[in-house]
């Protein structure tokens, strides 16, 4: 049995296209826990016509005074399968999805969370931006989310006995060190901090596949308010890394010049010092996690990074190139890059 968690608040535009991605799934053991977040639109009406039709289907009414992470923390309370699936109320599922996430996490038993690649379309779903490529490996995974979240939230499924084993919600800094007070992420950055905190202990994986059909439009979070999430992200960032200074009895060190959330890089008032600061936080995330093929995998485009001047990260990235596949956040950081200098030049 897999449940899946839908929160949804005036979703009517959408959420019956991902109803019925999920009806279309190959796998037929699943219930759909829908979380109607006090939808003022015709979104009850539709998932109750939907209920109507399918029993595996059951809609929640929740107040309006709970954040977006209460209610996904509803959802985990209210969930009792072993494996629980999280989806938007905008995206849609491909067939395949929740069949090959549950084979992969029956077949690797240590690890709580299975992400994957994802489609991203335009409001109508027929227009594609084409594919966003994520990271795979656990090991590449457990430092990469240092410096901007590798698993998309929408694609995720997890394994119930170890979110309960390790008190993991949302909004939650499980994962804690003597002195550290955990950020207050709200609902901006909720699914970075929780999956974070998951992948710094090695128990999450991407695969390969396509999962889902992403919706980008104008509602989205990732659109309206970028900069406070952006922002929010790169607190976690470093509160991470006073963590992992903490358990290793290590000097800790910013890792926010080096990070790239959103695809751009964060500003930096003396780039010249940062080549000798990241070669010293270089050998420290090798002492922490390891000098494993998904630890270099990861340092080698922070190396790209570690110097601010263009035609520097311009060669490097060429270089990083002939031996690398490039992920899609890497690509849009330098091209990124590029556009911030473009305007520099027209101004």
């Amino acid at each position: 049995m897999i449940d899946i968690i839908l929160p949804v608040r005036n979703g009517d535009a959408f959420i019956a296209d991902a109803i019925d991605s999920i009806q279309a799934q190959s796998e037929r053991d699943w219930r759909l826990l829908v979380f109607n977040h006090a939808s003022t639109d015709r979104t009850a009406e539709i998932v109750d016509d939907f209920a109507a039709r399918d029993p595996r289907i059951v809609q929640t009414l929740c107040d309006a005074t709970l954040s977006l992470s209460d209610v996904r923390n509803l959802g985990l309370d209210q969930s009792d399968a072993p494996l629980i699936a999280l989806h938007d109320a905008d995206d849609m599922s491909l067939p395949e999805r929740l069949a090959r996430q549950r084979g992969f996490l029956e077949a690797h038993p240590s690890l709580a969370l299975v992400g994957g690649q994802y489609e991203v379309v335009d409001s109508t779903a027929t227009r594609s931006f084409g594919t966003r490529r994520l990271p795979h490996a656990a090991d590449r995974l457990a430092i990469a989310c240092l410096f901007n979240n590798p698993i998309a939230q929408p694609t995720v499924m997890l394994r119930r006995s170890v979110l309960e084993a390790l008190g993991a919600r949302y909004d939650h800094g499980f994962l804690t060190a003597p002195g550290l007070k955990s950020p207050e992420v709200g609902t901006l950055a909720e699914d970075y901090w929780l999956f974070a905190q998951l992948a710094m202990k090695g128990l999450c994986a991407n695969l390969p596949d396509t999962l889902i059909r992403y919706r980008r439009h104008d509602m989205s979070i990732g659109v309206s308010k970028f900069q406070a999430q952006m922002a929010i992200s790169e607190q976690i960032s470093d509160h991470l890394m006073r963590l992992l200074a903490t358990w290793h009895d290590e000097t800790w060190q910013t890792v926010r010049p080096f990070c790239n959330h959103g695809a751009q890089l964060g500003a930096v008032e003396k780039p010249g010092t940062l080549p000798q600061a990241w070669r010293s936080l270089r050998a420290q995330l090798l002492r922490i996690f390891g000098d494993t093929p998904g630890v270099r995998r990861e340092l080698a485009f922070r190396d790209v990074l570690a110097n601010r001047s263009l035609p520097v990260m311009l060669a490097r990235f060429a270089r990083f190139r002939l031996t690398h596949s490039v992920d899609t956040d890497e690509m849009a950081t330098l091209r990124h890059v590029l556009s911030q200098q473009k305007k520099r030049l027209l101004h």
